[in-house]
């Protein structure tokens, strides 16, 4: 077996998962030989998929799914308002939407005592979409109740438009900005 662990000993290495596939690649902390279907990159290097899970255990180790429900908790109205008040600011949503979502995130983050679930993400990013979900639903009723007219002339928007973009613009800044905040290493 080659000590150095790359591959050049001269012996045929084949995946451990799959036998019949030749390959010059190991896991870095295992020093198992993988083929390129078993390897998975992380920001140390290559590994097999059991390494990968041993270590995502240890990253979770301590969540309990009560913690789920504190984020839920301290998420869900923080959302609400930001959901209300962020969209009616106009372009302003561009740049708070993000703030906000980072925001919403690091209280959820805050309340469960920075432990980390892996479905914390799902949990902060639904909050922020239902919680826009009042303000969305006005805006296109709204639109829908104008039927597209507008007093003013021809060249203007309906009433429900602009703020129907940008609580979406919100919904969407806010959203990844929280799930980037949030998501940790998972399975590929």
């Amino acid at each position: 077996m080659d000590p150095g662990g790359n591959g050049q000993s001269g012996a045929v290495l084949t995946c451990y998962k799959h036998p019949k596939t030749e390959t010059r690649l190991r896991c870095n902390k295992c020093a198992r030989p993988v083929c390129a279907k078993c390897i998975v990159r992380t920001p140390v290097g290559y590994r097999c998929r059991e390494c990968v899970n041993v270590q995502q255990k240890a990253f979770y180790a301590g969540f309990r799914p009560i913690h789920y429900l504190i984020a839920l908790v301290v998420a869900f109205p923080l959302a609400v308002v930001a959901g209300w008040l962020i969209p009616r600011l106009g372009w302003y949503a561009i740049f708070l939407g993000p703030l906000v979502g980072v925001g919403i995130a690091e209280a959820a983050r805050w309340a469960t005592r920075r432990k980390r679930g892996q479905y914390t993400w799902l949990v902060v990013c639904g909050s922020i979409v239902v919680g826009a979900l009042p303000n969305l639903l006005t805006s296109l009723l709204l639109l829908f109740a104008l039927g597209g007219r507008m007093p003013g002339g021809p060249g203007y928007l309906p009433a429900g438009t602009i703020r129907l973009i940008w609580g979406l613009v919100y919904v969407l800044m806010a959203t990844t900005s929280a799930y980037a905040r949030l998501r940790g290493v998972t399975r590929p």
